[in-house]
């Protein structure tokens, strides 16, 4: 299933050498940009308002992940995240199953949840909207 999405998202391969090394300590600052699909594009301006051309995800989000849901001990019916999830967040953000409007930022963007079921597990990124650019701003998943 892993080789199936690097076949067809090849950045997800950078994605999870950004969160091996975020796991390892490093403190490199990155970011990965990925493209959107068209039938996104169009949800995403539906939703937002706005034309979005890239989604991005960076150092501080892995961080960010791997503090608050990579040693979840099942809290909150959550699996905790490792690194190779990282492959899965194109698929999550371009095939998703549902996209929800979750609320607004602490500036005012709007957020919004990404879910995709993968085998038995379901993969929930949440997004904040940028200028003409999203970030992935966390990542978990819990057992369908």
């Amino acid at each position: 299933m892993y080789a199936e999405y690097l076949e067809r998202y090849p950045e997800a391969a950078l994605i999870v050498a950004m969160a091996e090394n975020t796991w390892a300590g490093n403190r490199k600052t990155t970011k990965i940009e990925f493209s959107l699909s068209d039938k996104l594009k169009e949800k995403l301006k539906e939703l937002l308002g706005k034309e979005i051309h890239k989604i991005f995800i960076t150092d501080s989000d892995a961080r960010h992940i791997k503090k608050h849901h990579g040693h979840n001990e099942e809290r909150r019916g959550q699996v905790d995240i490792n690194p190779l999830d990282f492959a899965f967040i194109p698929v999550v953000m371009n095939e998703p199953d549902t996209i929800e409007h979750t609320g607004e930022d602490k500036t005012g963007n709007k957020k919004l949840l990404f879910t995709k079921k993968i085998e038995h597990t379901i993969y929930i990124g949440s997004i904040g909207r940028g200028n003409k650019k999203i970030g992935v701003i966390t990542l978990w998943k819990k057992r369908n």
